[in-house]
C-alpha cells in the first residue's frame, strides 16, 4: 500500500465513517471505494473531490496534490 492510499485511509478511519458510508456518500459502489483505498482504482479528479468532501478533507491532503497520478 502507497502512501496516498494509508493517508485516505487513516483519514476516513479518523472521519468515524467505515467505507460503505463513504461510498454511499459519494455514489459509487464499496468495491471501486476500496481499491482507491488499497491504490489499485483509477481517480478521477471529480471523484478524488467527492471522497474528499465527504471525509471533509481536501484533495491535496489526501493525494498529496496528485490525485490521478
Amino acid at each position: 500500500m502507497q502512501k496516498e492510499e494509508n493517508i485516505l485511509r487513516a483519514t476516513r478511519e479518523k472521519s468515524g465513517k467505515t467505507q460503505l458510508q463513504v461510498a454511499t456518500e459519494v455514489g459509487m459502489d464499496i468495491r471501486l471505494y476500496q481499491r482507491y483505498e488499497y491504490g489499485t482504482g483509477n481517480k478521477t479528479i471529480r471523484t478524488a473531490i467527492r471522497i474528499a468532501h465527504a471525509l471533509g478533507s481536501n484533495v491535496e491532503s489526501l493525494w498529496d496534490g496528485n490525485p490521478v497520478g
